[in-house]
């Protein structure tokens, strides 16, 4: 449940920061910037690896056949994957706003023009450090289930809800309303912009090519 609940919130975050990513107009701001970096670490490194975490502790003595009892480092393991992982991605958010790109092998922070920059890079390392910490830990539980004792794991079950609906809906129970949204979405971002790109004459006009030296 821990880590069913802190991949929501990270999917939240990350969630918002896609709605930014499908607007052709704030696309094109963040576009090719750290704010992606940081959209689809949130997205996949952070909501998505936690949840393989948890499927992990709950598959290990399945597959062993020995218990996982440290519930204490288990529940530590996914809090410092969850805070890692916002300390990691938010300053790249703010980074790429500012303008940073997602691909430089090297900055100079002694420039006054990027200097401003210099303290969420140094968030963001913190925050990788603190996502190595997480992961060793997440090993250290694993062995340690390991070297424990044998146990038989409960078979699996469930959830059962206390009062039955006498009747679900269709359109929470289908694709159909989804699809229309995710294509009633797409239509509002980028059906005005192609529309203006298709109307204007320079867009429509032939490309003229003259050879050197001809």
């Amino acid at each position: 449940m821990l880590a069913t609940a802190l991949s929501l919130v990270m999917l939240g975050f990350g969630g918002a920061g896609g709605l930014i990513n499908m607007s052709y107009q704030l696309d094109a701001t963040v576009h090719n910037t750290q704010w992606i970096t940081g959209h689809f670490h949130l997205i996949f490194g952070g909501a998505i690896v936690i949840m393989y975490f948890a499927i992990a502790y709950d598959l290990w003595p399945h597959v062993t056949g020995r218990a996982l009892d440290s519930f204490g480092l288990m529940r530590t393991q996914l809090w410092l994957w969850f805070i890692g992982m916002i300390v990691t991605t938010f300053p790249w958010h703010y980074v790429g706003i500012l303008g940073m790109p997602r691909r430089m092998a090297f900055y100079d922070y002694a420039n006054p023009a990027i200097a401003p920059q210099a303290f969420s890079v140094t968030m963001s390392a913190i925050g990788g450090f603190i996502l190595l910490l997480s992961g060793l830990l997440f090993l250290l539980v694993l062995v340690r289930g390991q070297f424990g004792a044998r146990d038989e794991a409960s078979a699996y079950r469930f959830a059962v809800p206390l009062h039955m609906p006498a009747r679900i809906p269709v359109a929470l129970n289908s694709f159909g309303l989804w699809l229309a949204l995710m294509v009633g979405l797409t239509v509002v971002n980028y059906g005005f912009p192609i529309a203006q790109l298709m109307a204007l004459s320079e867009t429509n006009a032939p490309a003229v090519y003259v050879g050197a030296g001809r």
